[in-house]
Protein backbone atom coordinates (compact mmCIF):
# COMPACT_ATOMS: atom_id res chain seq x y z
CA UNK A 1 0.00 0.00 0.00
CA UNK A 2 1.29 3.42 -0.93
CA UNK A 3 0.62 6.82 0.61
CA UNK A 4 -0.19 9.65 -1.83
CA UNK A 5 2.02 12.65 -0.18
CA UNK A 6 1.04 16.40 -1.76
CA UNK A 7 3.32 18.03 -3.75
CA UNK A 8 5.70 20.41 -1.99
CA UNK A 9 7.69 22.84 -3.92
CA UNK A 10 10.53 22.67 -1.90
CA UNK A 11 14.07 24.39 -3.13
CA UNK A 12 16.09 22.96 -5.56
CA UNK A 13 18.58 20.12 -4.13
CA UNK A 14 20.18 17.42 -5.98
CA UNK A 15 18.57 13.90 -5.30
CA UNK A 16 20.80 11.26 -4.51
CA UNK A 17 20.34 8.89 -7.36
CA UNK A 18 21.03 5.66 -5.36
CA UNK A 19 17.35 3.79 -5.29
CA UNK A 20 17.82 2.47 -1.95
CA UNK A 21 18.80 5.30 -0.35
CA UNK A 22 15.81 7.48 -1.70
CA UNK A 23 13.29 4.47 -0.54
CA UNK A 24 14.41 4.95 3.16
CA UNK A 25 14.03 8.60 3.29
CA UNK A 26 10.61 7.82 1.91
CA UNK A 27 9.91 5.71 4.38
CA UNK A 28 11.18 7.70 7.22
CA UNK A 29 9.10 10.27 5.65
CA UNK A 30 5.79 8.30 5.83
CA UNK A 31 6.99 7.12 9.80
CA UNK A 32 7.37 10.76 10.96
CA UNK A 33 4.29 11.76 9.52
CA UNK A 34 2.77 9.19 11.20
CA UNK A 35 3.76 9.51 14.18
CA UNK A 36 3.13 13.76 14.32
CA UNK A 37 -0.49 12.50 13.09
CA UNK A 38 -0.92 10.60 15.90
CA UNK A 39 0.53 13.19 18.86
CA UNK A 40 -2.02 15.56 17.07
CA UNK A 41 0.10 18.45 16.04
CA UNK A 42 -1.18 20.13 12.87
CA UNK A 43 0.68 19.66 9.13
CA UNK A 44 2.05 23.21 9.18
CA UNK A 45 4.58 22.64 11.56
CA UNK A 46 5.10 19.28 10.56
CA UNK A 47 6.28 21.00 6.92
CA UNK A 48 7.56 24.13 8.70
CA UNK A 49 4.88 26.29 7.61
CA UNK A 50 4.06 29.41 8.74
CA UNK A 51 0.18 31.24 8.91
CA UNK A 52 1.35 33.41 5.83
CA UNK A 53 0.18 31.71 2.61
CA UNK A 54 2.80 29.69 0.72
CA UNK A 55 2.83 29.01 -2.73
CA UNK A 56 2.33 24.95 -2.15
CA UNK A 57 -0.64 23.26 -3.02
CA UNK A 58 -1.30 21.37 0.83
CA UNK A 59 -4.24 18.99 1.11
CA UNK A 60 -4.96 19.91 4.76
CA UNK A 61 -6.47 16.58 6.49
CA UNK A 62 -9.88 17.53 8.60
CA UNK A 63 -11.94 15.75 11.12
CA UNK A 64 -15.55 16.07 10.88
CA UNK A 65 -17.98 15.17 13.55
CA UNK A 66 -21.22 13.73 11.92
CA UNK A 67 -24.44 14.53 13.79
CA UNK A 68 -26.06 11.41 14.89
CA UNK A 69 -28.56 9.52 12.58
CA UNK A 70 -31.97 9.51 14.56
CA UNK A 71 -33.76 6.45 13.23
CA UNK A 72 -37.25 7.40 11.73
CA UNK A 73 -40.07 6.15 13.75
CA UNK A 74 -43.77 6.27 12.42
CA UNK A 75 -46.14 7.52 14.79
CA UNK A 76 -48.32 5.01 15.89
CA UNK A 77 -52.26 5.45 15.44
CA UNK A 78 -53.48 7.01 18.33
CA UNK A 79 -55.51 4.42 20.38
CA UNK A 80 -58.68 5.30 21.64
CA UNK A 81 -58.65 6.03 25.20
CA UNK A 82 -59.91 3.60 27.56
CA UNK A 83 -63.42 4.76 29.17
CA UNK A 84 -63.11 4.72 33.10
CA UNK A 85 -66.31 5.33 35.53
CA UNK A 86 -65.50 7.89 37.79
CA UNK A 87 -64.80 6.34 41.17
CA UNK A 88 -66.38 7.63 44.36
CA UNK A 89 -64.49 10.24 46.32
CA UNK A 90 -63.82 8.67 49.61
CA UNK A 91 -63.49 12.25 50.95
CA UNK A 92 -64.94 15.11 49.84
CA UNK A 93 -62.00 18.28 48.84
CA UNK A 94 -62.03 20.63 51.60
CA UNK A 95 -62.31 24.01 50.41
CA UNK A 96 -61.70 27.47 51.35
CA UNK A 97 -64.58 28.58 53.92
CA UNK A 98 -66.11 32.32 52.76
CA UNK A 99 -65.20 35.05 55.19
CA UNK A 100 -68.39 35.53 57.82
CA UNK A 101 -67.01 37.72 59.79
CA UNK A 102 -70.48 39.97 59.25
CA UNK A 103 -72.22 39.06 62.26
CA UNK A 104 -75.69 36.71 62.05
CA UNK A 105 -74.85 36.48 58.04
CA UNK A 106 -75.07 33.20 56.50
CA UNK A 107 -72.95 32.55 53.46
CA UNK A 108 -74.08 31.82 50.20
CA UNK A 109 -74.60 28.76 49.30
CA UNK A 110 -71.23 25.95 47.87
CA UNK A 111 -71.32 24.22 44.70
CA UNK A 112 -69.78 20.83 46.48
CA UNK A 113 -72.54 19.16 48.47
CA UNK A 114 -70.46 19.42 52.17
CA UNK A 115 -70.30 16.60 54.41
CA UNK A 116 -73.20 17.73 56.82
CA UNK A 117 -73.70 15.73 60.61
CA UNK A 118 -76.48 12.64 60.24
CA UNK A 119 -79.85 14.03 60.08
CA UNK A 120 -82.03 11.41 61.94
CA UNK A 121 -85.35 12.25 61.00
CA UNK A 122 -88.54 11.28 63.55
CA UNK A 123 -89.91 7.95 62.48
CA UNK A 124 -93.12 8.50 59.58
CA UNK A 125 -96.01 6.01 60.37
CA UNK A 126 -96.42 3.50 57.18
CA UNK A 127 -100.42 3.78 55.93
CA UNK A 128 -102.29 0.09 56.17
CA UNK A 129 -101.23 -2.26 53.76
CA UNK A 130 -104.23 -2.36 52.24
CA UNK A 131 -104.09 1.33 50.80
CA UNK A 132 -100.31 0.80 50.23
CA UNK A 133 -99.70 2.02 46.45
CA UNK A 134 -97.96 -0.90 44.37
CA UNK A 135 -94.90 -0.04 42.55
CA UNK A 136 -94.84 -2.03 39.98
CA UNK A 137 -92.24 -0.50 37.69
CA UNK A 138 -88.81 0.75 38.27
CA UNK A 139 -87.73 1.61 42.00
CA UNK A 140 -88.43 4.85 43.50
CA UNK A 141 -85.14 7.26 43.42
CA UNK A 142 -83.96 8.25 46.98
CA UNK A 143 -84.87 11.45 48.19
CA UNK A 144 -81.56 13.77 48.01
CA UNK A 145 -80.56 15.65 51.18
CA UNK A 146 -79.98 19.08 50.16
CA UNK A 147 -76.10 20.81 50.86
CA UNK A 148 -75.77 22.22 54.34
CA UNK A 149 -74.82 25.93 55.17
CA UNK A 150 -72.13 27.48 57.27
CA UNK A 151 -72.54 30.63 58.80
CA UNK A 152 -69.75 30.79 61.43
CA UNK A 153 -70.02 33.25 64.09
CA UNK A 154 -67.54 36.22 64.47
CA UNK A 155 -64.61 36.44 66.73
CA UNK A 156 -65.96 37.50 70.10
CA UNK A 157 -64.97 36.51 74.04
CA UNK A 158 -68.05 35.26 75.79
CA UNK A 159 -68.40 35.33 79.70
CA UNK A 160 -70.29 32.81 81.82
CA UNK A 161 -70.92 32.29 85.76
CA UNK A 162 -69.59 28.92 86.34
CA UNK A 163 -71.40 26.84 88.82
CA UNK A 164 -69.50 23.24 89.69
CA UNK A 165 -70.23 20.18 91.44
CA UNK A 166 -67.42 17.55 91.95
CA UNK A 167 -67.13 14.82 94.53
CA UNK A 168 -70.16 16.40 96.41
CA UNK A 169 -68.51 19.42 96.64
CA UNK A 170 -69.81 22.74 95.27
CA UNK A 171 -67.62 25.41 93.99
CA UNK A 172 -68.17 28.77 91.94
CA UNK A 173 -66.32 30.75 89.70
CA UNK A 174 -66.32 31.68 86.08
CA UNK A 175 -65.77 30.79 82.62
CA UNK A 176 -64.62 32.18 79.37
CA UNK A 177 -65.21 30.69 75.75
CA UNK A 178 -62.92 32.80 73.10
CA UNK A 179 -63.61 32.06 69.26
CA UNK A 180 -61.68 33.27 66.66
CA UNK A 181 -60.58 33.04 63.11
CA UNK A 182 -59.31 34.28 59.73
CA UNK A 183 -61.95 33.04 57.50
CA UNK A 184 -59.45 29.97 56.78
CA UNK A 185 -58.20 28.98 60.17
CA UNK A 186 -60.19 29.17 63.61
CA UNK A 187 -58.53 28.50 67.39
CA UNK A 188 -61.47 27.91 70.06
CA UNK A 189 -60.32 28.01 73.91
CA UNK A 190 -62.57 27.22 77.45
CA UNK A 191 -61.36 28.03 79.79
CA UNK A 192 -62.65 27.55 83.68
CA UNK A 193 -61.58 29.55 86.49
CA UNK A 194 -61.67 30.27 90.25
CA UNK A 195 -60.31 33.50 91.76
CA UNK A 196 -58.17 33.68 88.41
CA UNK A 197 -56.58 30.96 88.39
CA UNK A 198 -57.24 28.40 85.66
CA UNK A 199 -59.02 24.67 86.98
CA UNK A 200 -59.22 23.37 83.69
CA UNK A 201 -58.63 24.79 79.51
CA UNK A 202 -60.18 22.93 76.49
CA UNK A 203 -58.49 23.97 73.09
CA UNK A 204 -59.15 23.13 69.67
CA UNK A 205 -57.71 24.33 66.49
CA UNK A 206 -58.43 23.26 62.89
CA UNK A 207 -59.53 25.05 59.52
CA UNK A 208 -63.12 26.35 58.25
CA UNK A 209 -64.10 24.58 54.95
CA UNK A 210 -67.09 23.77 53.20
CA UNK A 211 -68.37 21.21 55.35
CA UNK A 212 -67.48 23.46 58.45
CA UNK A 213 -65.06 23.16 61.11
CA UNK A 214 -62.21 20.67 60.24
CA UNK A 215 -60.41 19.90 63.60
CA UNK A 216 -56.67 19.76 63.51
CA UNK A 217 -56.01 19.26 67.43
CA UNK A 218 -57.72 19.11 70.68
CA UNK A 219 -56.11 19.46 73.96
CA UNK A 220 -57.87 19.00 77.44
CA UNK A 221 -55.51 20.12 80.64
CA UNK A 222 -56.44 20.57 83.79
CA UNK A 223 -54.03 20.95 86.99
CA UNK A 224 -51.47 18.93 85.80
CA UNK A 225 -50.18 18.01 82.09
CA UNK A 226 -52.40 18.23 79.25
CA UNK A 227 -53.66 15.21 76.94
CA UNK A 228 -54.24 15.60 73.27
CA UNK A 229 -55.95 14.31 70.22
CA UNK A 230 -54.33 14.96 66.43
CA UNK A 231 -56.39 14.38 63.49
CA UNK A 232 -53.98 13.15 60.79
CA UNK A 233 -56.52 13.72 58.13
CA UNK A 234 -54.40 12.41 55.27
CA UNK A 235 -53.68 9.16 56.94
CA UNK A 236 -57.64 9.02 58.20
CA UNK A 237 -57.27 8.22 61.69
CA UNK A 238 -56.91 10.11 65.19
CA UNK A 239 -54.03 9.64 67.43
CA UNK A 240 -53.91 10.22 71.30
CA UNK A 241 -50.84 11.69 73.20
CA UNK A 242 -52.19 9.61 75.79
CA UNK A 243 -51.30 6.41 74.46
CA UNK A 244 -54.84 4.99 74.24
CA UNK A 245 -55.52 3.28 71.06
CA UNK A 246 -55.68 5.56 67.79
CA UNK A 247 -59.37 6.12 66.22
CA UNK A 248 -60.42 6.05 62.49
CA UNK A 249 -61.86 9.17 61.66
CA UNK A 250 -65.00 9.61 59.83
CA UNK A 251 -66.45 12.73 57.71
CA UNK A 252 -67.85 15.36 59.68
CA UNK A 253 -65.91 14.41 62.87
CA UNK A 254 -65.81 17.34 65.76
CA UNK A 255 -63.91 17.10 69.30
CA UNK A 256 -65.53 18.05 72.64
CA UNK A 257 -65.60 21.80 72.07
CA UNK A 258 -65.36 22.28 68.33
CA UNK A 259 -68.78 20.42 68.12
CA UNK A 260 -70.40 24.01 70.16
CA UNK A 261 -68.67 25.98 67.16
CA UNK A 262 -70.00 23.59 64.49
CA UNK A 263 -73.71 23.37 66.01
CA UNK A 264 -73.95 27.12 66.15
CA UNK A 265 -72.54 27.46 62.26
CA UNK A 266 -75.46 24.63 61.38
CA UNK A 267 -78.28 26.56 62.61
CA UNK A 268 -77.17 30.00 61.67
CA UNK A 269 -76.44 29.22 58.05
CA UNK A 270 -80.30 27.42 58.23
CA UNK A 271 -82.40 28.46 61.10
CA UNK A 272 -85.15 26.42 59.97
CA UNK A 273 -83.25 23.39 58.78
CA UNK A 274 -83.87 21.43 61.76
CA UNK A 275 -87.40 21.06 64.06
CA UNK A 276 -88.18 19.59 67.16
CA UNK A 277 -87.75 15.85 67.66
CA UNK A 278 -84.65 16.21 64.55
CA UNK A 279 -81.65 14.23 65.69
CA UNK A 280 -77.84 15.27 64.50
CA UNK A 281 -75.12 12.86 65.32
CA UNK A 282 -71.24 13.29 65.00
CA UNK A 283 -67.95 12.22 65.70
CA UNK A 284 -66.85 13.35 68.90
CA UNK A 285 -63.44 13.06 69.84
CA UNK A 286 -62.04 13.55 73.60
CA UNK A 287 -59.09 13.38 74.41
CA UNK A 288 -58.29 9.67 75.42
CA UNK A 289 -61.02 8.29 72.52
CA UNK A 290 -63.64 8.47 70.12
CA UNK A 291 -67.32 8.61 70.80
CA UNK A 292 -70.59 9.05 68.50
CA UNK A 293 -72.91 12.51 70.48
CA UNK A 294 -76.13 12.21 68.91
CA UNK A 295 -78.08 15.42 69.64
CA UNK A 296 -81.76 15.85 69.79
CA UNK A 297 -83.38 19.33 69.14
CA UNK A 298 -85.94 20.58 71.34
CA UNK A 299 -88.14 23.41 70.32
CA UNK A 300 -87.51 27.14 70.71
CA UNK A 301 -87.89 28.53 73.96
CA UNK A 302 -87.17 31.27 76.34
CA UNK A 303 -84.41 31.06 78.82
CA UNK A 304 -83.10 33.77 81.67
CA UNK A 305 -79.37 33.91 82.45
CA UNK A 306 -77.86 36.56 84.09
CA UNK A 307 -77.17 38.38 80.55
CA UNK A 308 -80.87 38.81 80.10
CA UNK A 309 -83.70 36.69 79.34
CA UNK A 310 -84.12 35.48 75.26
CA UNK A 311 -85.42 32.56 72.84
CA UNK A 312 -82.91 29.72 72.73
CA UNK A 313 -82.91 26.39 70.69
CA UNK A 314 -81.69 23.47 73.05
CA UNK A 315 -80.43 20.03 72.23
CA UNK A 316 -79.82 17.40 74.49
CA UNK A 317 -76.86 14.48 74.23
CA UNK A 318 -77.91 11.56 76.18
CA UNK A 319 -75.10 9.54 77.34
CA UNK A 320 -74.15 6.15 76.01
CA UNK A 321 -72.10 4.42 78.56
CA UNK A 322 -71.20 4.04 81.85
CA UNK A 323 -68.36 6.99 81.93
CA UNK A 324 -70.22 9.23 79.12
CA UNK A 325 -71.81 12.71 79.67
CA UNK A 326 -74.78 14.44 78.88
CA UNK A 327 -74.43 17.50 77.61
CA UNK A 328 -77.21 20.00 77.38
CA UNK A 329 -77.34 23.36 75.32
CA UNK A 330 -78.70 26.09 74.48
CA UNK A 331 -78.23 27.97 71.36
CA UNK A 332 -79.50 31.56 71.01
CA UNK A 333 -79.62 33.40 67.89
CA UNK A 334 -78.99 36.85 70.08
CA UNK A 335 -75.22 34.97 70.05
CA UNK A 336 -75.12 33.75 66.61
CA UNK A 337 -76.44 30.54 68.10
CA UNK A 338 -73.32 30.83 70.33
CA UNK A 339 -74.31 28.43 73.46
CA UNK A 340 -75.89 30.86 76.58
CA UNK A 341 -76.04 28.02 78.48
CA UNK A 342 -73.89 24.88 79.03
CA UNK A 343 -74.34 22.33 81.49
CA UNK A 344 -72.01 18.97 81.62
CA UNK A 345 -73.16 16.21 83.71
CA UNK A 346 -70.48 13.06 84.37
CA UNK A 347 -72.02 9.59 85.32
CA UNK A 348 -70.67 9.85 88.70
CA UNK A 349 -72.88 12.83 89.49
CA UNK A 350 -69.68 15.40 88.69
CA UNK A 351 -72.16 18.47 87.56
CA UNK A 352 -70.15 22.13 85.26
CA UNK A 353 -72.71 24.56 84.40
CA UNK A 354 -72.23 27.47 82.39
CA UNK A 355 -74.25 30.85 82.15
CA UNK A 356 -74.07 33.65 79.91
CA UNK A 357 -73.42 37.01 81.48
CA UNK A 358 -71.85 38.92 78.70
CA UNK A 359 -69.84 39.26 75.55
CA UNK A 360 -66.69 41.27 74.43
CA UNK A 361 -63.89 41.51 71.93
CA UNK A 362 -61.25 38.69 71.94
Amino acid sequence: MSLALPPVALSPTPFISWPFKGLALVLAAVLGLHWWLLSGAPLQTLWGFSDTPQEVAVVAMQTRVLPPVTPSVQPRPAEPAPVRTAAKPTHLPAGAAQDTSMPFSPPAPVDIAPAAPELIAKPVLSPPAAEAPTVTTAAVSPVQESPQRYAFPPPVRLNYDLDALTGGRRDTGGAKLIWTHDGTSYQANLIATKFYVNLRQWTSKGALTDAGLAPLRFGDKGRGSEVAAHFVRDEGKVIFSANTPEAPLLRGAQDHLSVFMQLASLWAGEPQRYAAGDSLAFQSIGPRQSETWTFVVSAEENITVPGGTFSAVKLTREPTGDYSTKAELWLAPKLAYLPAHIRLTESNGNVLDMVWTDSEQP
